[in-house]
């Protein structure tokens, strides 16, 4: 099978070579969307110093850019061969011509089937090129019949590998591994950024004393919203110059301090932007820029962009779900209405509004143009400060003695479940990005974009994480059995921490097909048995979630120091 806009793909690749040799910087500039949701054009241009390039459009931003690269690419050649004619005795430097072999940055493309809102494997190279860094697609593995095979490929970032994926086809594979290593990726830039929080609360004090304001958007987003910060002017890479040691938690928010040394007042100064400007910098939203202040990006991925937000009036945050208007974000806000529990995300309101979405740059907007502006709907939520359950398995590797904490942790986990299923619901993606710890260390589920109900005969296949999903999911006739086997994933996850994610790589196909470790066997026989029940290949042997509950009474009860998960 072909692949999907090589030939794009590669002039763009070429493009960005030939400005990084030419020390020239390379824009793609969004010019305007046209055309009804289900039939979108989008129109970008490429724009290298100060010129611009022909326009050029596609069915979505990536085909645009990549066309937009081809046209301005094209332009260079030809002017170069204007050059050469008419100083045919002195030749001149052309441009590397495109050809089939691939560009030095490996690089994959999912075909046009894939209906995946954002393209990761774009978003992946984007990283990699600003970064400096190799992106590797390593086929791993290929089995099933000539008609029906299944391809494994794992995406290596760096000296690192970050993600792996299956899929129906070569393309497919390398699409979900590289939605894998960006999950990853946003996961560990949102656990970096947490731990300047406590450095941007004092900075926050530091510009309200110095300055007069009363609250200041801090830069514990993503670590790419910490970037684009810091270029605007932020204090994250700013603090040397401020003095501040290991100590943030000084006087700053005292009135002494309105008395700063001139140096740390001068620069406070120049870093402080206006209050409404800060706000409207990640949203163009009315009713967000007035409810709430200190709006800060902590996650986005295809289905859109999550804001923390602090409530006007009640000082509380909260987290903001922005996404495209569509049926299935109104299926998630209808079944979070229906859903409270002490386990559940907690659902406030939503409301709809005009905002951009900006996908691939979710910390800023990239225009000010009214004709880019969509239909969004707008979720308010519980925000949960101790972030994911993958940052807390991240936080606990290398250690010992967490597993007491890992029960606890479960059960909560298969609580939320029952209740979920008992509203006659199935989550679909179930997995340790999506499971939130607050500030009570208490589980929170979330992330219901997949939620669908028992009520549907029929459901779309291949819905959910593909290391996570059960075996049946392939098909359109599943029920909430399926949540279930991934609870005998996350159970093992989060008892049996792997020491990198390397090695958990290397051994998760096998955990699938629950070959378990022998020292794990060994030392944990009663939660093997139950690993077992809810891996099972037949879904009728899988126990419901009020039976997990009764099994892990039973490791209560054969484990005293373990009677209190219960």
């Amino acid at each position: 099978m072909a692949e999907y806009y090589v030939k794009p793909q590669l002039y763009k690749g070429k493009l960005h070579e030939y400005c990084q040799k030419n020390k020239l910087q390379l824009e793609y500039k969004d010019v305007k969307v046209e055309g009804p949701p289900h039939d979108r054009v989008f129109t970008v241009m490429v724009v290298i110093g100060d010129r611009e390039y022909p326009v050029a459009t596609g069915k979505n931003k990536k085909e645009a850019k990549e066309e937009a690269a081809k046209a301005a690419w094209d332009s260079i050649a030809q002017e170069n061969q204007t050059k050469q004619a008419s100083l045919p005795q002195t030749p001149q430097p052309q441009p590397p011509q495109p050809s089939p072999s691939p560009p030095s940055l490996p690089i994959a493309f999912s075909s046009s089937e894939e209906l995946q809102p954002l393209d990761y494997i774009s978003m992946l190279t984007k990283y990699a090129l600003k970064h400096n860094i190799m992106i590797d697609y390593k086929l791993e593995d290929e089995s099933g019949p000539p008609h029906k095979k299944t391809f494994s490929y794992s995406c290596k970032i760096g000296d690192k590998i970050y993600g792996e994926g299956t899929g129906n086809d070569k393309k497919a594979a390398r699409q979900a591994a590289a939605k894998r290593a960006y999950e990853q990726l946003s996961s560990q830039e949102t656990s970096r950024a947490g731990r300047h929080a406590a450095v941007a609360s004092s900075a926050d004090s530091l510009l309200s004393n110095s300055s007069g304001m009363s609250s200041w958007s801090s830069a514990n987003g993503t670590d790419s919203a910490s970037k684009n910060m810091n270029s605007d002017g932020s204090l994250v890479n700013k603090m040397n110059d401020l003095e501040v040691g290991e100590d943030c938690s000084s006087s700053w928010a005292t009135p002494k301090n309105a008395a700063m040394k001139p140096k740390r007042r001068e620069i406070a100064t120049k870093l402080a932007p206006s209050f409404s400007g800060q706000k409207a910098k990640y949203t163009k939203d009315e009713r967000l820029i007035k409810d709430f202040e200190e709006i800060e990006p902590i996650g986005s991925g295809g289905f859109g962009n999550v804001f923390k937000a602090k409530q006007i009036i009640d000082k509380k945050n909260y987290a903001v779900k922005r996404v495209m208007c569509s049926d299935k974000v109104q299926r998630e806000v209808q079944a979070l209405a229906e859903l409270e529990h002490e386990n559940i995300i907690r659902y406030y309101t939503s409301w709809t509004g005009k905002d951009y979405l900006n996908f691939e740059n979710s910390s800023s907007l990239s225009s000010s143009r009214p004709d880019l502006l969509c239909d969004c709907l707008f979720i308010q939520m519980e925000f949960c400060e101790k972030g994911t359950l993958e940052g807390w398995i991240n936080e606990k590797r290398g250690k010992e003695n967490y597993q007491t904490e890992s029960l606890i942790k479960f059960r909560q986990i298969v609580t939320g479940v029952e209740y979920i299923h008992s509203k006659g619901f199935i989550h679909r993606d179930l997995k340790p990005l999506n499971i939130f710890i607050s500030s009570e260390d208490k589980i929170k589920i979330g992330d219901f974009g997949l939620v669908t109900s028992m009520t549907d005969d029929l459901r779309t296949t291949e819905k959910g994480t593909r290391s996570y999903m059960s075996p049946e999911q392939a098909g359109d006739k599943y029920g909430q059995e399926v949540d279930i086997f991934a609870l005998g994933l996350i159970l093992f996850e989060i008892l049996w921490i792997f020491s990198t994610d390397t090695e958990k790589f290397k051994e998760w196909r096998k955990i699938r097909e629950c070959v378990l470790p022998e020292e794990f066997s060994k030392n944990f026989p009663l939660e093997k048995y139950i690993i077992e029940q809810l891996l099972s290949k037949d879904v009728a042997k899988r126990p419901s979630a009020s039976d997990v509950l009764k099994l892990l009474k039973l490791v209560a009860k054969k484990n005293p120091k373990n009677a209190h998960t219960c």
